[in-house]
């Protein structure tokens, strides 16, 4: 009987360590994944952003057709931000964003 829970802790322990170990490979791969998107940010421009985001977001905000931004955008629009739980990272958008 204290076989079985001995080796019941230590299953607990393996299991313990492999999740520890799967956080450590999301976070690391929600990183990689930053920083390509950051990359490709860096190499649009202003207008590309734009145009990037009015195709992608705009068409699906609950505001589009009242929205008084679709000529002014901020300058870092649609620039990758850190997820703090590890997962996909998210962007930058104009404020006034809600999906219809």
């Amino acid at each position: 009987m204290l076989d079985e829970l001995i080796k019941e802790i230590k299953e607990l322990q393996e299991y313990k360590n492999k999740y520890e170990c799967q956080l450590k490979d999301k976070q690391r791969m929600s990183d990689k994944l930053l920083e390509l998107m950051t990359e490709k940010y860096n190499s649009q421009s202003y207008a590309e952003r734009c145009e990037i985001y009015k195709n992608e977001m705009c068409n699906s905000c609950r505001y589009c057709d009242c929205c008084e931004r679709k000529t002014i955008l901020p300058q870092d629009i649609w620039k990758p931000m850190k997820s703090d739980n590890a997962w996909i990272p998210g962007y930058s958008t104009c404020g006034s964003f809600e999906w219809s």
